[in-house]
């Protein structure tokens, strides 16, 4: 059952409402955007809820029951207006791990508070036609139907760079580890991933290793890219993954090191004892995983006959 106030009630009890719903949007840095429904921007709590880039949401399905509550909103991109949610925000992954609620609120008397229709996490997001964009509202139903922890695992299950404490911690101090940059020179072939900072050379090389993009519009708060190569000689950087835009000379970024997840790896940073991992977990030949109770005592497979 649902808790909403009685004079919120009780103006949805006559014949005209002057109702609309609110969208807001809490990023994982802490900062929130708000949407409406309503042709004029609607400040609450604190949060001004926007008009200009407006609010079509569809409706959530819910029931009784634990399957997952979903919907969408739609909404424009705020490119010209500069206060709102953003293509390249968008592109830049800044909507990850955000989260989201949505009320519904008497525009005309606010002072009744609001009802609230559901909350939870962002999903997928989508442009539309480079002019709106669309949100998948997932509610918090979805993280009990998550797997927790599991039976087994040769490499290491830890978040690199965690507090040691919890299922994912890892123990080692990652912020200390970073190294900062500013981009001297692009590929022409591949300016979405590859380039160089000739002036940062790092030894031993950042393999396997993180990059995150501190200014241009690659820049986001909460996006690491994974290393594939890099040149101690000339400070040549490839990424795994493109990055939404070019890299531009003058871009400044900051690299370090990750984790390979083995005990190896593990030993070099001094964190065995942290290592969320079974190592010594036996494992049959190539052989005998592809073969199982093929191979012959004594002989190699197909050495010999026997009746």
């Amino acid at each position: 059952m649902r808790n909403w106030p009685p004079a919120l009630i009780a103006h949805l009890q006559l014949p005209v409402t002057t109702t609309c719903r609110l969208l807001k949007v809490t990023l994982h840095d802490g900062r929130v955007y708000g949407m409406t429904t309503l042709d004029r921007d609607v400040i609450y709590q604190g949060v001004t809820y926007s008009a200009y880039t407006g609010l079509d949401p569809s409706v959530i399905a819910t029931d009784s029951g634990l399957s997952v509550d979903n919907g969408e909103g739609f909404s424009l991109l705020a490119e010209e207006l500069g206060d709102g949610i953003t293509r390249r925000m968008i592109a830049a992954g800044e909507l990850d791990d955000a989260q989201w609620v949505m009320m519904m609120v008497n525009w005309a008397d606010l002072s009744m508070g609001h009802g609230l229709l559901d909350a939870g996490d962002i999903g997928e997001v989508k442009i539309e036609q480079r002019q709106a964009y669309t949100i998948e509202l997932v509610s918090y139903v979805m993280r009990l139907r998550q797997p927790i922890g599991g039976l087994d695992s040769r490499t290491c299950r830890a978040t690199f760079g965690n507090p040691a404490e919890g299922q994912l911690g890892c123990g080692v101090n990652a912020e200390a580890l970073w190294l900062y940059g500013t981009v001297t020179g692009v590929s022409t072939s591949e300016p979405r991933r590859v380039f160089a900072d000739s002036a940062q050379l790092i030894t031993p090389q950042p393999i396997p290793g993180r990059v995150q993009w501190l200014t241009g519009q690659n820049a986001a708060r909460n996006r690491l890219y994974q290393v594939e190569a890099y040149s101690s000689v000339s400070g040549t950087i490839a990424l795994i993954e493109a990055l939404p835009y070019d890299v531009q000379p003058g871009d400044t970024f900051r690299i370090r090191p990750d984790c390979a997840k083995t005990l190896a790896a593990c030993k070099s940073y001094g964190n065995v004892l942290n290592m969320k991992a079974e190592p010594y977990i036996p494992v049959g030949d190539g052989l005998e995983t592809s073969t199982p109770s093929a191979q012959i005592p004594g002989g190699v497979l197909g050495s010999e006959v026997v009746d």
